[in-house]
């Protein structure tokens, strides 16, 4: 299995290194930028872009063949993958109280059939972004905070205007799509 899982992750290499064009989610926010996402970005939005991107790279480990990647990928951000989640929970009990519970399943489960949407309405765009996904997070050891907060800001314009909204707050410049905003809203880079 071990030996599956390494071959699966020297042909992603290989794959995402051969495809013209295609834009690479590790860079879609810089180390600077980062830096300051982790201070300017609430926990709860942290937590809401790390489940979304777990849910989006489940659906692809079932929809797009990619289990391996999957099980890769949960075995080594379990930590963290555990840290967001009680973050979480943590966030939908301040917000639902003794209905946390549902409410949060509720959540998860829409993330999954809303990653299965956008997997129907465009497999080749769905399944090429969860596999630079992992190629970032496991090919190139990116944090899987700086993957979530460009994968989020890419499939959920919620999460995106709340990561925007944030970084504005907090002075920093983000990349919103293929512009660089800054922090004043105005388009530094197209």
């Amino acid at each position: 299995m071990q030996s599956t899982f390494r071959s699966t992750i020297k042909t992603i290499a290989v794959k995402a290194s051969t495809v013209i064009g295609a834009a690479v989610i590790s860079v879609a926010v810089s180390g600077v930028a980062q830096a300051c996402l982790n201070v300017a970005v609430p926990a709860h939005t942290m937590a809401l872009s790390v489940r979304t991107l777990q849910s989006d790279l489940m659906v692809a480990g079932l929809s797009c063949n990619q289990r391996e990647l999957y099980n890769g990928f949960a075995v080594r951000f379990r930590p963290p993958l555990r840290n967001h989640g009680t973050e979480l929970r943590n966030y939908f009990t301040r917000l639902h109280g003794d209905g946390a519970n549902r409410e949060i399943n509720t959540y998860v489960t829409g993330l999954a059939n809303y990653a299965a949407v956008r997997h129907a309405q465009d497999y080749d765009d769905y399944c090429g972004g969860t596999e630079r996904a992992f190629r970032a997070l496991l090919v190139e050891n990116i944090e899987i905070e700086r993957v979530a907060v460009a994968y989020a800001m890419r499939v959920s314009p919620s999460l995106q205007q709340e990561i925007t909204l944030a970084s504005a707050d907090a002075g920093c410049d983000v990349v919103d799509g293929t512009r660089v905003v800054a922090a004043d809203g105005s388009s530094v880079l197209e």
